[in-house]
């Protein structure tokens, strides 16, 4: 039975169980005004929206949902961002207890680091940097959000903070960010914060511990700055390109700038928008499509494929073409091991991303392809995204599914946030030792 639980199993089940929590939580009578009362599957997708910091909406967040409901929401969204074990590793460190060989494995498994032993004090400067970041744009915001009065400036400020950081989307406000297109501020401060709590615990660590020592960065941090900065400007140039004349038409120049690099940020797994994304022009939409399904970066608080795995594809394309051996990068060898992974988890991305849509194609007569391909991507790179229900205006296109639509995004959003290879070992055996081998023989390809 042990055996049973591995730390694969553990990480999903921990996830799956936060989001049945949450969503009983939210069917309470105290968690939504009278009158709009959660049912079961809206309160259990609205939490594993949260938890798996998602952001996809099936209720109007400000109206649907009262104080009650915002907290469950909020503490789900941290939780989830930072991850359950970085909870556990927190409350062992201040009990002064040292995780266990297995408790160690499970988390590093979680957060795909290995610390070689010091996975406690790894977390605890992890949970450091996440309340850092979370408290300097919460005062921020709730300077910005001031005209609203105080209390709710500040719960506000706090909200939207958490959920910039840890890359969820969800907002306080019925129409997201729209509002604040013209606060250069409120775009600025929450844009920075989705894009650091996406470039991953471990390259921030790496960063203070390089600049501390004048070290150089390790190949891992390079690799995630560098391919954020170029995700970054293709975004920022394809939606200027795209939509000047489209839904940035009626703006001047610094907006559609500004507006721009938001949308190009938002795609790296957090939902937040400043224009409709329901009126992107189909150009547009394909790259939001792309954008989301890399995602943000490993030991980030997003999901997708993540952007390493995107660079690696893309270095091991350039090697083949100039029909190199070796993949190379900052005069660092890749590891084989390292690379049969990003094929492994692109793949298996792939496979959940097209069954997800063949389903959704299925259940959902009358949605066009192309917002159910759209939906289907932003639940798996956990980005909340969304080109909008017909019905409501302040919901995503998952307001109009059916309860198996919905069920299917909420199993697409779990696996996006745990990873498509932790939830591909749940169906497989334990490995056993290979003894037999086997002669080697070639395949036509290409």
């Amino acid at each position: 039975m042990v055996k049973w639980f591995t730390p694969s199993k553990i990480i999903f089940i921990g996830f799956l169980s936060l989001g049945l929590v949450g969503g009983i939580l939210l069917t309470l009578p105290i968690a939504s005004p009278e009158g709009k009362e959660c049912s079961f599957v809206d309160g259990l997708f609205t939490a594993v929206s949260s938890v798996c910091v998602t952001g996809l909406n099936i209720k109007d967040t400000p109206n649907d949902f009262t104080t009650f409901g915002h907290i469950v929401m909020l503490l789900l969204i941290q939780i989830g961002g930072i991850g359950y074990m970085s909870i556990a590793a927190l409350l062992f460190f201040l009990l002064r207890k040292r995780f266990s060989v297995r408790q160690t494995t499970l988390t590093e498994e979680s957060i795909g680091y290995s610390s070689s032993g010091e996975i406690q004090r790894f977390m605890v400067k992890l949970i450091k940097i996440t309340v850092t970041f979370e408290l300097i744009g919460a005062v921020i915001l709730s300077i910005c959000f001031a005209a609203m009065g105080i209390p709710g400036a500040i719960f506000k400020g706090i909200f939207h903070s958490v959920s910039a950081f840890c890359n969820a989307g969800f907002s306080l406000f019925s129409d997201n960010l729209c509002s604040f297109i013209d606060s250069p501020v409120v775009i600025l401060t929450i844009g920075l914060l989705i894009i650091f709590g996406g470039l991953g615990f471990v390259v921030w660590r790496d960063i203070r511990e390089n600049i501390l020592h004048k070290k150089r960065l390790d190949l891992n941090a390079k690799l995630v700055i560098i391919t954020t900065l170029i995700l970054l400007g293709i975004g920022i140039i394809g939606v200027l390109a795209f939509e000047w004349s489209g839904t940035l038409a009626a703006f001047p120049v610094k907006t559609k700038i500004l507006a721009s690099f938001f949308q190009s940020v938002t795609p790296r797994t957090a939902g937040f928008q400043v224009v409709n994304v329901g009126n992107y022009q189909s150009a547009t939409l394909l790259l939001t499509i792309i954008l989301m399904f890399i995602g943000a970066s490993p030991g980030g608080t997003g999901g997708g494929i993540k952007t390493t795995s995107a660079a690696i594809i893309w270095l091991c394309l350039v090697a083949f073409m100039k029909k190199k051996r070796d993949i190379v990068c900052f005069n660092r060898k890749m590891g084989h091991v390292n690379i049969e992974k990003v094929y492994a988890v692109t793949f298996t991305a792939i496979l959940v991303v097209l069954a997800g849509i063949m389903i959704l194609a299925c259940s959902e007569k009358g949605q066009s392809l192309i917002a159910i391909i759209f939906e289907d991507v932003s639940a798996f790179g956990t980005v909340g995204l969304s080109m909008g229900s017909k019905i409501n205006p302040y919901c995503s296109l998952a307001y109009d599914f059916t309860n198996i639509g919905k069920i299917v995004l909420i199993i697409t959003m779990l696996i996006g946030r745990v990873g498509p290879l932790i939830v591909g070992t749940l169906f497989l055996p334990l490995p056993e030792r290979e003894i037999i081998k086997y002669p080697k023989d070639e395949v036509l390809v290409g």
